[in-house]
């Protein structure tokens, strides 16, 4: 150390060192004002490291060239620095003073961070500090070993910086390809840190994965140290191939050994996915006539055989829709859960499409899967995209995303809360929480906007352009965002003319109520410690059941953290009431009452919740009274449905305790067993067939529930809320028990409940048509003993 630090000195008084230093430690500092960068966690961590790596190699090859200039006795070196006849000496002090500086950068933004997080916000500046170190430190010793080497190698510094940026370019391919031509998503980069995968996945977590790839960026730079050792002549300074050394030779083969090992098994531990382990690992595959599924081995066969169905009548409506199609077939990818596709691709909650690549990833969810649709699009939009990526691009460089996914939602045209497309995307403007599409169509707009506000804008607009104008001319704007060429006008009034359309929806105030609690959440760079938000409310819901006093702690966090948010306050009341503290939990939600009594949505929310609690206090009245406060908000289907349940258990006591037991009870079983029990006593109850008709829908059961669902709409006292989700899961069922009649029939003789229910409803028949055609006849579930 002696001898480093006069080097480390010696470095600081050449201008270009010292502007890399200030850049580094003063940049990486002045992060920590933009969102995401006030803790020392996972986004600072990767932006240090990038610029470390891009950056630090500079330190090494000063350090080499000076060491050069002290080991010749050229002039400038600095003061009281001395030569070395040892080879790994000379190295080793060159070496040195380079990582004194790599690392002297990391130390301002990291604490700066520190004290921002501390005296500026509420967030925890501990929460993901571990990503900092490992994230950083490596790849700022890489890059000092890396520029040591180089500038030993060769005769001027100038050309050591290039042969470290073909280093870096080389690294970036190596980092690249496996993400372009393989399934992942996830990328790591020796010199430039680690993506864990899609920004929509919030709640980050180190990895075994990263543990492994770091120990390889360490190998890699003990492996340029023994390469330095092996060949520097401290005689001229420069690396010599005649007479090499053993001890430096034999380190860098024993670094090769074990980066060699790593590489050997990267798909198993987690650094690179190929196609090969990624089919052997879900195990399962069915071949149709527009699609290979690799599926989860041990996944049932009817299941299997409804997926490969519901993928071909996907395929006919997006076709449909956008008049094209991928030659090929494509190949879908089904995961058991969020944590394997994780694990294996790097996406958790993310599903995913590779449109280059013909093919899609999703996790294995009920039918009909909710995102199939809308990855599938991405795919079938593919031959009208452009570039090697099939997509919409700036440049063909930059991808818009606004095109991109709102193609994928306007081919999809979901249907969610009895609400259309539209009628979101119109509920939303008039609540005044709409981005400017005009923004979302450009090539940043997209990505500062909350996701689920920009999904649902651009598909309504895209859906708007697609029925008005036809499908061809949305092809030709999504190729380059020409919205000129494609249409004759400028993208402002087709803007404009979307809007007018929106503006002249009928909306009633529930409708605009539901706008706003759904979509409510800005984007995670507006939301306080978001990273540690989501962390901790996922973790509260996984340890509801099991450990209600770690989720209520977790709760109690998060809303500190972010007090406008009322999810958490009811997730602390729930948890409350777990610890059987049904007093304490009325105490929080009389408070969160309060504080959304100006919006509907999300006050029914809260008067449902009271409900509960009260009567867990065993005051009926009182839970009347929120329940019907609750359906008077009219906040949506959901709310009026389980609102009218309840209610309707507190007016009969042979309802009462099958229908807590709807509620709260931990086994399928026993809501079973206990509303067929309540049925002995009351068989013509409409309530309880009704919720065993749904129960048994639930868990696959549908000729069974077509017939208790019947059974209850035959009775007329039943309210309208009520009996359309019956009608609609008894259509629902008749298509899963294979009985395509029943469907025909009901559909047909449809009430008039609105067309987001009819769209609804209506795709229901037009399956059993498209099966009738294609598969020569509905899938029929097997029977025991059949």
């Amino acid at each position: 150390m002696r001898q480093v630090l006069p080097r480390a000195r010696g470095l600081l008084g050449r201008p270009a060192v010292l502007a890399t230093v200030l850049l580094l430690a003063g940049g990486g500092s002045a992060l920590v004002l933009v969102p995401l960068f006030g803790v020392p966690g996972f986004e600072l961590g990767l932006a240090l490291a990038i610029a470390v790596g891009l950056l630090g190699g500079g330190t090494g090859i000063a350090a080499a060239a000076q060491e050069r200039r002290i080991l010749t006795g050229a002039l400038p070196r600095p003061a009281r620095a001395e030569a070395s006849a040892l080879p790994g000496t000379a190295v080793g002090r060159a070496l040195g003073a380079s990582v004194l500086l790599n690392l002297g950068v990391l130390v301002p933004p990291f604490v700066c961070a520190l004290l921002f997080a501390r005296f500026r916000t509420a967030c925890d500046p501990f929460e993901l500090a571990g990503f900092y170190p490992l994230l950083t430190l490596p790849s700022a010793l890489l890059a000092s070993s890396a520029g040591v080497f180089l500038g030993f190698a060769t005769a001027r510094p100038r050309g050591a910086a290039g042969l470290y940026a073909l280093l870096l370019l080389a690294s970036l391919v190596v980092t690249v390809q496996p993400i372009v031509f393989g399934p992942q998503v996830f990328a790591f980069n020796v010199f430039l840190g680690h993506l864990p995968g899609p920004l929509y996945d919030e709640a980050l977590q180190m990895t075994a994965a990263l543990g492994w790839f770091r120990v390889e960026t360490l190998l890699w730079a003990c492996a340029f140290v023994g390469l330095a050792l092996a060949l520097l002549d401290v005689r001229t300074g420069r690396l010599a191939l005649k007479g090499a050394r053993v001890g430096g030779l034999g380190l860098v083969a024993l670094c090769a050994v074990g980066i060699g090992m790593l590489e050997a098994r990267a798909p198993q531990l987690g650094l690179r996915m190929t196609d090969a382990y990624l089919a052997e690992e879900l195990g399962g595959v069915r071949e149709t006539e527009h699609f290979v599924l690799h599926y989860p081995r041990g996944k049932a066969r009817e299941d299997v055989d409804r997926m490969a169905r519901d993928l071909e009548f996907r395929y006919a409506q997006t076709k449909r829709f956008l008049g094209v199609a991928p030659t090929e077939r494509v190949r879908v990818w089904l995961y058991r859960s969020e944590d394997e596709k994780q694990r294996l691709v790097g996406a958790g909650r993310t599903q995913y499409a590779k449109p280059w690549r013909t093919e899609l990833h999703i996790q294995d969810k009920p039918f009909p899967h909710s995102t199939l649709h809308h990855e599938l699009a991405h795919v079938m939009a593919g031959p009208a995209g452009s570039g090697f990526f099939r997509v919409t691009t700036r440049l063909g460089v930059w991808p818009l995303m606004g095109l991109i996914e709102g193609i994928a939602v306007a081919a999809d045209d979901p249907v969610q809360g009895e609400l259309t497309l539209h009628q979101w995307a119109a509920g939303m403007r008039r609540q005044g929480i709409a981005p400017d599409m005009r923004d979302i169509m450009g090539p940043r707009g997209f990505y500062q906007s909350a996701p689920a506000r920009a999904y649902t804008v651009a598909g309504s607009f895209l859906r708007y352009l697609a029925d008005t104008y036809g499908a061809d001319r949305l092809r030709t704007v999504y190729a380059h965002a020409d919205f000129d060429a494609a249409y004759g006008r400028p993208l402002g009034e087709l803007v404009t003319e979307w809007e007018r359309t929106l503006d002249a929806l009928p909306l009633d105030d529930s409708t605009l109520a539901r706008a706003f609690a759904r979509f409510r959440a800005g984007s995670l760079f507006s939301r306080a410690c978001a990273r540690e938000v989501a962390r901790l409310s996922e973790s509260a819901r996984e340890a509801l059941a099991s450990d209600p006093q770690d989720a209520l702690e977790r709760y109690q966090r998060a809303a500190a953290l972010q007090p406008e948010e009322p999810s958490f306050q009811l997730g602390q009341a729930a948890a409350l009431d777990a610890l059987e503290r049904p007093a304490d939990a009325a105490g929080v939600l009389d408070s969160l009452a309060e504080q959304v009594k100006d919006r509907p949505a999300l006050a029914a929310e809260v008067a449902m919740a009271r409900a509960d609690v009260a009567l867990h206090l065993d005051n009926v009245d009182a839970s009347r009274a929120f329940l019907t406060a609750a359906l008077a908000l009219d906040a949506g289907p959901e709310v009026t449905r389980t609102a009218q349940v309840k209610l309707a258990a507190l007016e009969s006591p042979s309802r009462r305790a099958p229908i807590e037991a709807y509620f709260r009870a931990p086994h399928e079983e026993l809501r079973l067993l206990l509303l067929d029990r309540a049925l002995l006593i009351s068989p013509q109850d409409p309530w309880l067939r009704y919720l065993l008709g749904r129960r048994l829908h639930q868990v696959g059961a549908p000729a069974l529930a077509a017939e208790q669902l019947q059974r209850a709409l035959s009775d007329t006292g039943l309210p309208e809320a009520i009996r359309r989700e019956a009608i609609r899961l008894k259509i629902e069922a008749g298509y899963l028990a294979g009985d395509c009649g029943a469907v025909r029939h009901e559909v047909g003789a449809l009430p008039d409940y609105g067309a987001a229910f009819r769209a609804s409803a209506t795709e229901w028949r037009e399956r059993c048509d498209f099966e009738q055609t294609t598969f020569r006849g509905p899938l029929v579930p097997r029977q025991a003993f059949r």
